[in-house]
């Protein structure tokens, strides 16, 4: 993975403010990230550039010289995609992530990777289309399995057959023409919860996923802990016994085959 430049680091960190807590002044953002008024000004600069933040007038005055209020861009924009096990959901979001546009429809992973994402770009395409929108800012994909978070590639995952290690994150940045993240569908679901649900309140929470498939992520510190091989929380295909039912994955006993939608139906249906 290539490192970080601090720069980078600061203008990430500055962007997530204004995402997350909406606009706020100059004098704000520096006392937030530790900068001072220079370095800040260089760094918001390169921002407005890039076309990521806006002035959005005058800050109300603390004594002296005004400061001016900063905002996430009117025109950043972008597309989720969450791949699930039966189904594909694209969504268009503004630069605070508020929804603009949504699409689902069924889909079976188990068809491999290129009709899967080829129709992922074409959703994606279709609402771009629809709401006018003509560049993409980023794109982030969830996948129901395993991902190889530094490669944004599946790693072996036990449901999805010809996904491993598959060029997901460059295939959806040729396609798409912007900078594309890809994760496993629970930790992008736990970032979800950081943002906009409960877990704005905590810094260290655990999410399990529980539906077609069951997943877990974990948020340690304010982010997302993904382990040394980017698979902490993996934990639908542990074996609880020998003799168990039937999992998708192949095997038997899987904590997916007990609690997953199909083993819950089952065990209600023998009930």
């Amino acid at each position: 993975m290539v490192p970080v430049r601090p720069e980078n680091a600061y203008q990430a960190r500055l962007v997530r403010l204004l995402r997350d807590g909406g606009a706020r002044s100059r004098v704000e953002l520096g006392d937030a990230v530790g900068l001072s008024r220079s370095k800040l000004a260089a760094e918001v600069d390169r921002l407005v550039e890039r076309g990521l933040v806006e002035t959005a007038g005058p800050a109300a005055s603390r004594g002296g010289r005004r400061s001016s209020m900063l905002r996430v861009a009117g025109g950043v924009r972008f597309a989720g995609v969450v791949v699930g096990a039966d189904r594909i959901t694209v969504t268009v979001t503004d630069g605070e992530l508020t929804v603009l546009a949504e699409v689902a429809e069924p889909i079976d992973v188990r068809v491999g990777p290129e009709p899967v994402l080829g129709r992922a770009v074409e959703l994606v395409g279709k609402l771009r289309a629809e709401l006018g929108v003509a560049q993409l800012t980023g794109v982030g994909v969830g996948l129901p399995g395993p991902v190889d978070f530094p490669d944004g590639t599946p790693a072996s995952p036990a449901a999805m057959p010809g996904w491993h290690r598959f060029p997901v994150r460059e295939t959806f940045a040729a396609e798409l023409g912007c900078p594309t993240l890809v994760d496993n569908d629970a930790n992008m679901m736990a970032l979800g919860e950081k943002h906009a649900g409960v877990g704005r309140t905590f810094d260290d929470f655990l999410y399990v996923k529980l539906g077609t498939a069951i997943g877990c992520g974990l948020v340690l510190g304010g982010t997302p802990y993904r382990g040394a091989t980017s698979s902490a929380g993996d934990i639908a295909h542990l074996p609880l016994t020998e003799d168990g039912p039937s999992c998708a994955c192949g095997e038997t006993g899987c904590l997916e085959a007990y609690c997953g939608d199909l083993g819950l139906v089952g065990a209600a249906l023998a009930a």
